[in-house]
This record gives C-alpha cells, sequence and structure tokens, in this order.
C-alpha cells in the first residue's frame, strides 16, 4: 500500500518532533502493510517549503529507515495551499512545487481553512493545471469548510480533472460526525477517490487498513479494492521517474 499524504519528515512543519519520532511512526505503518509514504510537509505562506529542500529531509529520513532496517520507502512530495493564484502559477512554472513523488503527474492540493481566503479563480486554475497534464488531488475535502459546504464548487473541481483525497480518520469516526457523513457521500458520489492517512505524529496515526475496512463495510470490498488500486496507479507511475535521491 502507498500513504499519499502524510507528514513524516521529522522537524518540518507540524509532522512528528523528532527523527525517533518518524521511524516509530514508519513501524507501525510498516506492520500493517504500508511500503511506501509520500512525505507532504505543508507548502504554505507562513513555511514556503519547495523542491529543494524537501529532497534533502527524504534522503535524510530514507537514511535513517535503512539503518534501523524499517520496510518502507519515502517518496517526495508536499502539500501546497493555494492563497494566490498568480504566485501558484509563477511557482509551477518555475518548477518550484515538490508534487508527489517529484513528478508532475499528481500533485496534492489543499484549500485555505477559512473560507474567505480561497482566492477567486481556483476553478480556472484546476483547469490550467490540467492543462499542463497534472492530475490534482484536492486534499480532506471533507474536512475543509469552503469544500465541505460548496458542493458546486467541488463538482466544478472533480469536472475540471481534480480527484478527491479521503482521510482515514473521517471514515471512522475520529475526525467529527460531519466530516464522516461528508466522507461517506463523496465516496458514493465520485470514482476518483484516493484514501490518505495524514497522520502527523504516533497519536495521529491511523495508518491506511481501517480505512480500507470501513469503505469494504459500508460500500463493499470492491469499492475499496477500486480506491487502493487508484493510489497505486499514481505509485506506478512514480517508478520509473528518475527523481529518486538513494
Amino acid at each position: 500500500m502507498i500513504d499519499i499524504h502524510c507528514h513524516i519528515l521529522p522537524r518540518v512543519d507540524d509532522g512528528p518532533r523528532s527523527m525517533g519520532e518518524s521511524l516509530t511512526m514508519l513501524r507501525k505503518m510498516a506492520l500493517e502493510g504500508i511500503t511506501h509514504v509520500i512525505a507532504t510537509p505543508h507548502c504554505n505562506e507562513n513555511l514556503p517549503l519547495f523542491r529543494k529542500e524537501i529532497l534533502g529531509h527524504v534522503e535524510k529520513l530514507n537514511s535513517g529507515i535503512a539503518r534501523m532496517g524499517i520496510d518502507v520507502e519515502i517518496l517526495p512530495g508536499s502539500e501546497i495551499t493555494l492563497f494566490n493564484i498568480r504566485r501558484y502559477r509563477k511557482n509551477f512554472e518555475r518548477g518550484l512545487f515538490c508534487h508527489l513523488g517529484d513528478n508532475p503527474k499528481y500533485s496534492l492540493l489543499e484549500f485555505p481553512w477559512q473560507s474567505d481566503r480561497v482566492p477567486k479563480g481556483a476553478l480556472e486554475l484546476a483547469q490550467w493545471v490540467a492543462a499542463q497534464g497534472t492530475t490534482l488531488i484536492v486534499a480532506h475535502p471533507e474536512r475543509t469548510p469552503y469544500l465541505r459546504d460548496n458542493r458546486d464548487a467541488l463538482h466544478a473541481l472533480v469536472e475540471a480533472g481534480a480527484w478527491l483525497q479521503i482521510t482515514v480518520d473521517s471514515l471512522i469516526g475520529t475526525n467529527t460526525p460531519v466530516a464522516q457523513t461528508v466522507a461517506e457521500e463523496l465516496i458514493t458520489q465520485y470514482p476518483n477517490i484516493v484514501l490518505a492517512s495524514d497522520s502527523h505524529n504516533f497519536n495521529r496515526c491511523s495508518g491506511l487498513v481501517a480505512g480500507y475496512d470501513a469503505v469494504s463495510e459500508r460500500f463493499g470490498a470492491e469499492r475499496a479494492q477500486d480506491l487502493k488500486t487508484r493510489a497505486n496507479v499514481i505509485l506506478q507511475h512514480l517508478a520509473p521517474s528518475p527523481w529518486r535521491v538513494l
């Protein structure tokens, strides 16, 4: 299994505070069968974390994993917050962003938590990104107020080619009841869904098995396998790419 959204890099954002905590999280992930984790530190106006720096952090963590014999591979990526359309396009065109697996085929996009901070032109940006050959994966729409409460906007993003990333904690009820309800509705309504942990620390490290089990129980084993296969498609696209730093 691959976890496409995980704040696993130590001392980078609001994720683990030490290398030891990162490795403890990864041991737990390996035990449940996760083989690849895309490190997705925040990239926003307060923390402009870009590709070059992220690759260095990923290399260090993979070195620590190798020393400890943990059977998980860390791939580079980031969770890019959309707060300024012009700046996003400029950074995209300059190659500053670290897309999933350091490959622009897929990119994780977060909308601001404050609805009034969502810039105008988000739909047009999604269409522009799709024209560049990149599939946007919208992070946790079931928890993001603007998308959760504005289904027309969310639907327009999907129509523009975006996929949706649902967080495991939302499905299993660890987040709010509203997040659980919306997550289930989105899984019912849209085919292009990907599950991820959005783990930040050992206490917020639910993994993926619980999420796939919840999908299987509520929507059937076929739908659970469909979601797992879709995540693995991302990994397959990354495998032949020359991003590897190990």
